[in-house]
């Protein structure tokens, strides 16, 4: 497919960033444009030709070297001191299966919207755009197959529940079903907190938030509310809520921050007691702002997502800061805009995780992009915020 061309490719910096030992990954920094386009990133293949390609707002860039830029919609760079409305997450998928990747993104004009952007056969800086959810809720919405189908939902609120949407990919303009599994939760748009995985051990996916857990029935789409089991995993909220076995014991534990726009983020231990899934708390950054692990502190933890980043077979997850998430006013904003990844290490001394910073001057936004895009078997993070859009590949 012949794309049209927008841009020049734009500079490579290639600022190699070594982990705190020398065994462990190192990775180099690319400055992709230093526009804010969107309050977060994300990858995806967009133009067929197996390459992933970083998304972020109304551009696009071609991996794997991520120079030349693409327009599919319209939308120019903001200022820093303001929102990139329309991209707060986003999604490269191809709905209606015609053999094209469309784009769909968390738009936001007082409340926040679902966009839907139908790839044409023909090269357009105009894809079709049609608004498939209106006023959905929850700052951290998440992609992922609740019923088995092999077609994504999207898991957000919508009405102060949660829940999920579903589409009709032979016609995914149409406005998506919203399945609510909560009686309401909030009058708020702006919940904090969501994330997914199974939690019980019985083979289906649950639902995260902040204080505690839908339980999935055999049949996602049964009508009802799910089981509710309730833990306070954070008091104000956090951002995606990780889910994956940290401790190595077979079931599945929970990785989050604990305050979006404060400090706070830890992992919470899976630990059946009397045949009833229960949590332990290991704090990696105090609420407090004291030093957490590794002497590290840092705020607004708003973006969250695991990967493999030293290639031991180990999940790993990535965060950093917010960059200006309110315009200046959370704590310590004025603080540097740092990137960190965290080591999961297990040994006698049991499951821990160690910081390694990988930059100072980025950050994370409301949505982090994690894939291997230069094919060593490492994570490489796309980052998408009011700092500009960066790519971190691995120096293996």
């Amino acid at each position: 497919m012949k794309l049209l061309k927008l841009t020049l490719p734009l500079g490579f910096i290639a600022l190699v960033i070594a982990a705190r030992d020398s065994d462990k990954a190192s990775y180099t920094r690319q400055v992709v444009d230093p526009g804010v386009y969107t309050e977060g990133a994300s990858f995806g293949d967009v133009n067929g030709d197996g390459e992933i390609d970083l998304l972020a707002g109304p551009l696009w860039w071609e991996g794997p070297d991520f120079k030349m830029s693409h327009r599919y919609r319209p939308g120019n760079a903001v200022p820093a001191k303001g929102y990139a409305h329309n991209s707060f997450q986003s999604w490269v998928l191809d709905v209606n299966q015609d053999g094209r990747a469309d784009i769909f993104q968390v738009a936001h004009d007082g409340v926040f919207h679902l966009e839907l952007y139908l790839q044409p056969a023909a090269a357009s800086e105009a894809w079709p755009k049609h608004r498939v959810a209106a006023k959905i809720g929850n700052e951290s919405p998440e992609m992922i197959d609740l019923t088995g189908d092999g077609i994504p939902e999207l898991v957000a609120m919508q009405g102060g529940r949660f829940g999920f949407f579903t589409f009709d990919t032979k016609a995914p303009q149409k406005p998506w079903i919203f399945h609510a599994i909560s009686a309401e939760r909030t009058k708020s748009p702006y919940y904090h907190g969501l994330g997914f995985g199974d939690l019980n051990g019985d083979g289906h996916v649950d639902i995260l938030e902040k204080e505690g857990w839908y339980e999935s029935p055999d049949d996602a789409l049964t009508p009802g509310n799910w089981n509710f089991h309730r833990y306070q995993f954070s008091q104000t909220g956090g951002a995606q809520m990780l889910v994956f076995d940290v401790d190595g014991d077979g079931d599945n534990d929970v990785v989050s921050s604990t305050a979006a726009h404060a400090s706070g983020l830890a992992w919470f231990e899976n630990d059946d007691l009397e045949g009833r899934t229960h949590f332990k708390k290991h704090v990696l950054i105090p609420e407090d702002k004291s030093p957490g692990v590794g002497g590290v502190t840092f705020t607004q933890a708003h973006a969250l997502v695991t990967g493999d980043f030293n290639g031991d077979g180990l999940t790993d997850f990535a965060t950093g800061k917010r960059y200006f998430a309110h315009n200046g006013g959370d704590p310590d904003s004025d603080k540097p805009a740092v990137l960190y990844w965290f080591e999961l290490v297990r040994d006698e001394k049991g499951a821990r995780f160690i910081p390694h910073l990988l930059d100072s001057d980025s950050g994370a936004g409301t949505q982090l992009a994690a894939a291997d895009v230069n094919g060593d078997g490492l994570t490489d993070l796309g980052v998408g915020n009011k700092k500009g859009v960066f790519i971190f590949k691995s120096a293996k």
